[in-house]
């Protein structure tokens, strides 16, 4: 017996089973990275003994049980994790008085939550303020533009409530950011501690990644001593190689005030535009730099529709851009991409 639907009802059921599976977008969170599938910021509050945590920031950090709440829709999600704190120079109390943190999580309590596929997660946190936080962020979403190879990252307004104390100590914005195994295996890929340089990375996209640097006015990155880089290899063993980014917050852009010589409150930035990539010919640089012109109106709108930024911290966000694209129209400063950069001779390689 057959049953004869006509095309109007046809059309119904299947606008009836799209408006269910938006309302209730959980409901498929084992074949979608959710956390980092979607923009809004939303609101968790992250319980831990707090009092602990700033005790124990030494080379050793230790772990403390927490729970991570958060209401999907007007429900309660409760998610038991540990929380330790992380990090090299943030993690020191003379530098931020409160640490970056890992917030690990148990597989088998976050099946069909907004955290579904997450396990250790890095939480980036307020070092004093949340102004840099914001910026950094905003970075990691520029960067996400100018190629896959990044990693991926979620804005959240956190109040940290301190169970060590049984008090809420603040709520300022953070950013999760992507597992950089996860970040691998969505690039096809997995994660390499194999020594490698410059010269043993992907071409282009160490070309994008070097130019992206300048424009920020980032030098707190080297590849062989992995600061601030991943190199993940590829499953196909053809292809070289890739470099992934993270840390930004030295860059002149974020211009974090913990990152200024001697801490002077006026200290210039414009020291850290400095190309520190390999030797590409000036027929290859023009072309990428194109690309980034092109990329230059995508980057205006990411920057114009971040509702956490105030209105004059965009200005001035986008002037520093501004500029280092001007910069890239100079000859002189072409002539320090031609001049500047890494060398094979300088790895003991060949020409």
């Amino acid at each position: 017996m057959f049953l004869l639907i006509s095309k109007r009802d046809l059309l119904k059921a299947c606008f009836i089973i799209l408006i269910f599976y938006v309302s209730f977008p959980w409901l498929d969170a084992g074949e979608r990275d959710l956390l980092f599938s979607f923009d809004d910021v939303f609101k968790i509050e992250l319980r831990s003994d707090f009092t602990s945590i700033q005790k124990s920031r030494t080379e050793s950090q230790k772990s403390f049980p927490g729970e991570l709440i958060y209401y999907q829709h007007s429900d309660k999600i409760s998610l038991p994790v540990k929380v330790s704190a992380r990090g090299n120079f943030r993690l020191k109390p003379e530098n931020c008085s409160f640490p970056p943190l890992f917030v690990d999580l148990k597989k088998e309590s976050v099946k069909n939550t907004l955290f579904e596929n997450q396990d250790r997660l890095k939480l980036v946190t307020p070092c004093q303020g949340e102004e840099d936080v914001i910026e950094e962020y905003l970075i990691y979403k520029l960067y996400n533009l100018v190629t896959d190879f990044s990693f991926r990252v979620r804005l959240v307004k956190v109040l940290y409530y301190d169970t060590g104390n049984d008090t809420p100590l603040f709520e300022k914005y953070s950013f999760f950011i992507e597992d950089r195994d996860n970040m691998a295996e969505r690039n096809n890929a997995t994660v390499t501690e194999k020594f490698l340089i410059p010269f043993d990375l992907d071409y282009e996209s160490y070309k994008k990644l070097s130019v992206f640097q300048f424009l920020i006015g980032n030098i707190d990155w080297y590849v062989t001593s992995r600061k601030n880089i991943v190199v993940i290899q590829p499953h196909d063993s053809s292809l070289k190689p890739v470099a992934i980014p993270y840390d930004f917050d030295f860059s002149g852009l974020v211009n974090a005030f913990y990152s200024k010589p001697g801490r002077l409150p006026n200290q210039t930035v414009s020291h850290r535009r400095q190309y520190r990539g390999i030797c590409y010919t000036e027929k290859e640089l023009l072309r990428v730099f194109d690309y980034f012109r092109e990329l230059k109106p995508r980057f205006r709108a990411v920057i114009k529709n971040q509702k956490a930024m105030p209105g004059n911290v965009k200005i001035e966000i986008m002037d520093y851009l501004n500029y280092s694209y001007s910069l890239l129209r100079s000859k002189a400063v072409r002539k320090q991409f031609l001049e500047k950069c890494e060398t094979r001779e300088l790895y003991n390689l060949s020409e």
